[in-house]
């Protein structure tokens, strides 16, 4: 009878344990987690946040100015990031507290969740804390649609920077479901497809002059593999950002046409 006395207990505590370790990554999910305090001092007016993926593998949010995104390994107790890579744009008086920011996201080994409140962890020193909105309560960034903007090349990948004198861009018909632009050197047109999550383009063409004077042919050349390479887009806050599974491969930014 003591046995399984025993046995009993020993079973509530390790389906105890399965519990949360799942309950834990879904207790992340579905809000919008916004920033109050990082490194011990109290932060307000941020427009710093970050988000969980339905999945909690990835992760993605904003700064203090730019768009960042990566992988994100969760536990019971446990969180790591992984690739992370942000957007470039430049924000007067926010750029520090952003690198503050990402160089502690960096860090984060472990997290608790008490009540709305998320802690992130570098050891045992807690760098990040956040209060938790439901997406839907979160306040609405400005929206765009595909065929409301001139979307001018920002970077290729998450990194590397496009002068703005190269003139890259595409436009979207949204009625039409066509895609045509400027690589920097020569124009493009084709179709696209947006559906159910996805995105892809298709029956992309392209003029054949040849742009010796600068780099232009290298940006031309991998602008339209990465286009090629595209099966999910993304817009928020002006932005419009092409990805590859969890991959960024293009950043667009909004311009009126």
């Amino acid at each position: 009878m003591i046995k399984q006395i025993i046995f009993g207990v020993a079973m509530l505590f390790a389906f105890g344990a399965v519990a949360d370790v799942v309950a834990q990554p879904a207790s992340l999910t579905g809000k919008r987690w916004s920033l109050m305090e990082m490194n011990g001092k109290a932060i307000s007016g941020s427009r710093a946040f970050i988000e969980f993926a339905e999945d909690a593998k990835q992760v993605s949010g904003n700064a203090s100015c730019n768009r960042f995104f990566g992988g994100a390994a969760v536990g019971s107790r446990t969180m790591k990031f992984s690739g992370m890579g942000s957007t470039r744009m430049f924000c007067q008086g926010l750029m520090e507290a952003e690198q503050e920011f990402l160089d502690a996201m960096k860090g984060v080994t472990r997290y608790r969740v008490r009540g709305s409140v998320l802690t992130l962890y570098a050891g045992r020193k807690a760098v990040l804390k956040f209060d938790s909105m439901k997406n839907e309560d979160a306040p609405e960034p400005q929206k765009f649609g595909l065929g409301d903007r001139k979307w001018l090349l920002d970077t290729i990948g998450p990194n590397e920077k496009v002068a703005a004198t190269y003139g890259a861009f595409i436009n979207f018909d949204t009625e039409e479901k066509t895609a045509g632009g400027n690589t920097g050197c020569n124009l493009f047109g084709g179709n696209y497809s947006a559906e159910g999550g996805k995105f892809s383009f298709m029956n992309t063409i392209a003029t054949l002059r040849a742009c010796i004077e600068d780099d232009r042919n290298d940006i031309e050349r991998k602008m339209l593999e990465a286009m090629e390479s595209a099966d999910r887009i993304e817009i928020f806050e002006d932005r419009l950002t092409l990805y590859s599974g969890s991959r960024v491969v293009l950043v667009f930014r909004g311009s009126d046409k």
